[in-house]
């Protein structure tokens, strides 16, 4: 089974509320119509059918390979002996000397008769229903339920609202047979095994323990959910926190996930940017981020620290600093100091100033050398 109307009674209730329960209807009223009941109901019947049918084609594979029986396949459709693969068998049973052999035989013709018992009750219960879509990888039933409501000529707003009552499946698994019921105003849904391997209700879990776990052992209790509708409303509210909890824990796992981006990213651009700070040469001797030897090139003092070089230039869309007087509260540029030291000028970086020597440009050569480095730039009037 694959999908329960809006429930209506008591047994409606315990279906709609039960996680391996699929079924859902949306009607325009608060009565249910018939009509879809119907349908629904047989399709539910088409349903066990097409299990039952896959069960027992899997025991009859068992069963000829028991045998030994290797050169007789069933019909992949149907799953049946053809009518000479059962004459043969039956020849087989016949001058078989050993018991236990022609035991297996015989298992083999009354599963097969067992089959064709259950292609007859489906087929009659197919031939009442509407032809099913049948689910193509990458459909949803969301997209499925829509396109059949308008080719009933259901406008675009009235179809979506129609689905938006009923519990539309997040993932199909392809094979699944999905059945549409529309009557009276009315839109129910069914979603069938068919020929996938796995069925809906084991699909659903499989999806819904990716993110619970083992945590819903407890709804599989439908007898007594049946029995008894306060435990029914009870677990419905459990269930109800359980979704919340996800959606707050998902919540946060997005956040988590956005603030480490973020992190990430500000960390890359760290180590590929250069950490700089421009300023006068004398207040920066001052202030004890730079020192200036007599008789050597400017070097790092005993101040320099990280938080001193508030300033950077992210090398991965950038290579040029421009510096300009009046931000220092100088009139002209004299000269300007690159600490430390190690980087020469015209080998690392080129260093040009404007003809009124307002400002210094300076673009950096080899630019991989600077990456997460820090330089001071002293400027001097």
């Amino acid at each position: 089974m694959s999908f329960f109307r809006r429930p209506t009674s008591p047994l409606a209730l315990a279906l709609a509320l039960t996680a391996s329960s699929l079924l859902t209807v949306s009607t325009a009223c608060k009565r249910e119509d018939p009509q879809i009941r119907e349908l629904t109901e047989k399709a539910a019947e088409a349903d066990k059918a097409g299990q039952q049918l896959n069960q027992a084609g899997a025991d009859q594979q068992k069963k000829l390979a028991q045998a030994g029986v290797n050169d007789i396949r069933p019909n992949a459709e149907t799953l049946q002996l053809t009518d000479e693969q059962k004459k043969a068998l039956e020849e087989r049973i016949k001058n078989e000397k050993n018991s236990s052999y022609q035991a297996l035989l015989q298992e083999v013709l009354d599963k097969d008769k067992e089959i064709q018992e259950v292609n007859a009750r489906l087929n009659k219960l197919k031939a009442d229903l509407p032809k099913p879509d049948v689910a193509r990888p990458n459909d949803s039933h969301y997209g499925m339920a829509i396109r059949f409501l308008r080719k009933k000529g259901v406008a675009e707003a009235e179809a979506r609202k129609l689905v938006s009552r009923v519990a539309i499946m997040d993932k199909l698994a392809p094979g699944f047979e999905v059945y549409h019921f529309y009557a009276n105003g009315s839109y129910g849904t069914w979603v069938s095994q068919g020929r996938a391997k796995i069925t809906p209700n084991d699909l659903v879990r499989q999806e819904r323990e990716k993110v619970e776990g083992e945590r819903d052992e407890a709804v599989a209790q439908n007898e007594k959910l049946q029995e008894d509708i306060g435990v029914l409303e009870n677990r419905k509210r459990e269930i109800e926190e359980e979704i919340a909890g996800l959606r707050t824990e998902r919540a946060n796992l997005i956040e988590e996930r956005t603030k480490l981006q973020t992190d990430n990213a500000g960390q890359l651009a760290k180590l590929n940017s250069l950490h700089y700070v421009v300023g006068k040469r004398d207040a920066l001797k001052t202030e004890g981020v730079i020192e200036i030897p007599v008789f050597a090139k400017d070097r790092a003092g005993k101040n320099w620290r990280d938080e001193v070089f508030t300033q950077s230039l992210d090398l991965r869309s950038g290579k040029t600093i421009t510096i300009r007087a009046a931000d220092l509260g100088l009139k002209k540029i004299g000269k300007v100091n690159v600490v430390p030291g190690s980087y020469i000028k015209d080998e690392h970086y080129k260093l040009t100033l404007s003809e009124d020597r307002t400002t210094a440009t300076i673009e950096l050569i080899t630019v991989s050398r600077f990456k997460n480095d820090k330089v001071v730039f002293a400027v001097a009037e």
